[in-house]
């Protein structure tokens, strides 16, 4: 009787911690976790159940890709079912988790991943796995989500929001958050639909004061492939080998970008030829739209809000370049072989 009395203590010891973690845990989400992202978050998951049988192509990236690519839009023109899987600062592992579990549930014909310097080069930090983690639908995928990572202070910084206290520490973001929390009627007005977003109207001018990080999103020519981080390979080999199985078109696609941003990619001849090289290798297809004959025409400083990110009109343009360069039949028309082709075609 005695041991039975003293399990039941402990028993309800580890149910009060276990509760006290839990509020805990709820109070900080409810602070720190970003309104915004939160807002689409929710939104791009509740409509990703909603099509569950109906969606034959995806598109994975960073930020770049669902402000790019307007899949609504898309459909319309190309007559697909397609959703934008993208997060930011999306890991290529997360790409693959999220392109894993999207498939179990359509019938995908089409996989395009967004590549850019950083995705290949730069190791991502804790709130970039986070972020894909939460726009999981399922717990199957969630649990082999935190699985595969095989990396006990990234699991805990993905299932507890209290370990990243640290890092979001700003008074001034936890009341907008709180403030935009308490309202019943989020503003996401910026929701493009199908997992993409309205662009900004906010033109770049041109000027990059400060580039942090920037061997990272530095392309070296004598480092070829060697310098694309190791996750990153490893799990583009498996959306590769997955398409493959399932007969499942892959295509790597590089947005335009603007001059400013050319100049810190560097050589961006040495850059395409490793691009050419990784799809070779990954059995894939490759729009590298760096080399698009009529970038430097249409793809100025006004179609971007910033050294990455197109604007608004910079989507609906590059929406309309893409639905022709895929209906073309012949995409490689639309390209240069280098960076040196754009100074011999002349103004």
């Amino acid at each position: 009787m005695r041991n039975i009395k003293n399990a039941w203590k402990v028993l309800s010891r580890l149910c009060i911690a276990l509760a006290f973690v839990i509020a805990l845990e709820s109070v900080i989400r409810y602070c720190y976790e970003d309104w915004y992202t939160m807002a689409m978050t929710r939104l791009s998951k509740l409509e990703r159940r909603e099509l569950e049988g109906t969606i034959d192509t995806v598109y994975c990236g960073s930020s770049v890709t669902y402000y790019a690519l307007n899949a609504p839009y898309l459909d319309e023109k190309l007559g697909t079912s397609s959703f934008n899987l993208a997060t930011s600062s999306q890991p290529v592992f997360s790409s693959y988790c999220l392109i894993r579990e999207t498939a179990e549930h359509n019938p995908i014909k089409r996989v395009y991943q967004v590549i850019t310097v950083p995705s290949l080069k730069k190791t991502r930090i804790n709130k970039n796995y986070i972020g894909a983690y939460k726009n999981l639908n399922t717990w199957k995928w969630r649990l082999r989500y935190l699985a595969e990572m095989r990396s006990e202070p990234l699991i805990l910084a993905t299932i507890f929001s209290s370990t990243n206290v640290k890092s979001y520490l700003s008074f001034d973001s936890i009341k907008e958050n709180i403030r935009h929390k308490k309202d019943p009627y989020l503003d996401v007005t910026q929701y493009a639909g199908r997992g993409s977003r309205m662009g900004f109207t906010t033109e770049f001018n041109g000027v990059v004061e400060r580039v942090p990080n920037r061997e990272k999103k530095t392309w070296y020519k004598e480092q070829g492939l060697s310098q694309i981080d190791e996750s990153a390979m490893k799990y583009m080999k498996k959306i590769a080998a997955f398409c493959e199985k399932k007969d499942i078109e892959y295509t790597l696609l590089v947005l335009p970008q603007p001059e400013a941003n050319l100049e810190i990619i560097g050589d961006v001849d040495a850059y395409s030829e490793c691009l050419e090289e990784l799809a070779g290798e990954l059995g894939a297809k490759l729009y590298n739209f760096l080399l698009y004959k009529d970038r430097e025409k249409v793809f100025t400083n006004d179609k971007f809000r910033d050294i990455e990110h197109m604007n608004d009109s910079g989507q609906k343009l590059f929406c309309d370049i893409f639905v022709e360069v895929v209906n073309s039949g012949h995409p490689e028309d639309y390209f240069y072989d280098s960076i040196e082709d754009f100074k011999q075609s002349g103004p």
